[in-house]
């Protein structure tokens, strides 16, 4: 196998909490037969966006040109979230890997632009240019690849759905809460498009309401201060923050867990979602992006609507109330992971991919 240039943002937890960087350090741990050279692109939590990445962006080209020169041979991996900001970025580091004449897979997760019910036009236009590259293209699911295929007559799509290690999570022996107060969880990037309003509103009233519960949040915030404070205030002994966990402090966490939830305005297919299902953690969130390929509403998770604190309200009261219909869902949201999501068939399922990439022609 050849060495293989793969992009993400960091994949130091502490400076990035990304979904992406998550399955980038998967791959590169899982994929032992081959030689990964991570190349670092999109700012860290901490940096500021706009205006102020253009010198980064400038910078992170010449460092791209010289990291193809270096491995000539190699083929890319290039991981695409269709954002607005990637959509803008990603197709110049693209276009400078097909001038080089670099075998290429790109690997896309999620983000509003996938499935948007408009795009505009001066982003389809470089969206365009990316699906008609003659590249194999690896997606989430069949949900997104029909997408895809409907709107870019893309032909060379793999589907692809994301993996974790399930080792920890195979030897845990989750018990039955059939009494005690539920604990709800997050894991992740904590920001508006994340239903984070509407998790705080909902939160709030089941306070008032008398709803026994407590609220873990794990993660770091897209804008300092803009929730972790609220939270605190309004929800007081109801509501810890975790701070940023990786590792044995992650597994930990997720094992604390009865309900995870998610409800976001738009995802692909969140790794927080399979780690907290593969503990048996109850998935409580909104069909979005690929959610819905993994969950069956009723038999190994809930659904809630988006932008609908109401709707969180009734779930979690649901499960508070029936601890057998909570056990149920716990059970069956495990086994499903466990079964489904087999890390050495994703492996051999993306070398495939790779070898496929080799063989295209220019």
């Amino acid at each position: 196998m050849h060495n293989i240039i793969i992009t993400s943002p960091s994949l130091d937890p502490k400076q990035n909490v990304s979904g992406i960087s998550s399955v980038t350090q998967f791959i590169i741990q899982n994929n032992k037969n081959t030689q990964y050279i991570h190349f670092e692109l999109g700012k860290k939590d901490y940096e500021r966006g706009g205006i102020y990445r253009i010198g980064s962006i400038f910078k992170c080209l010449y460092l791209w040109w010289k990291t193809l020169s270096r491995y000539p041979q190699s083929i890319i991996h290039y991981n695409f979230p269709l954002s607005k900001a990637s959509i803008l970025r990603d197709p110049l580091f693209i276009g400078i890997a097909r001038i080089r004449k670099h075998k290429m897979v790109i690997h896309l997760h999620g983000g509003n632009f996938l499935t948007a019910p408009h795009i505009p036009f001066y982003l389809n236009v470089f969206l365009k240019k990316v699906f008609a590259l003659p590249v194999p293209f690896i997606v989430l699911s069949e949900l997104e690849k029909r997408l895809i295929q409907e709107r870019f007559n893309c032909v060379n799509i793999n589907v692809l759905p994301n993996c974790v290690d399930l080792k920890d999570a195979e030897d845990f022996e989750k018990e039955a809460n059939m009494h005690n107060t539920l604990t709800i969880g997050y894991l992740g990037r904590i920001a508006e498009t994340k239903g984070m309003d509407y998790l705080l509103d909902a939160c709030i009233q089941m306070k008032k309401m008398g709803i026994p519960f407590h609220l873990k949040l794990a993660g770091k915030e897209e804008v300092k201060d803009k929730y972790i404070l609220a939270f605190q205030k309004e929800l007081g002994d109801h509501f810890i923050y975790e701070g940023v966990v990786f590792g044995e402090t992650k597994n930990k966490f997720l094992k604390s867990l009865d309900v995870f939830i998610l409800p976001s305005f738009f995802e692909g297919l969140p790794m927080s979602l399979i780690e907290c299902m593969s503990y048996g953690v109850v998935p409580v969130t909104t069909p979005v992006g690929s959610i819905s390929e993994i969950i069956n509403n009723g038999e190994n998770g809930l659904f809630i609507n988006i932008r609908d604190s109401q709707s969180i309200i009734q779930q979690f009261d649901r499960l508070n109330k029936d601890r057998i219909l909570l056990s149920k869902l716990s059970n069956q949201s495990k086994e499903y992971i466990i079964r489904t999501f087999n890390p050495i068939i994703y492996i051999d399922r993306l070398n495939k991919i790779y070898a496929k990439a080799f063989r295209s022609q220019y």
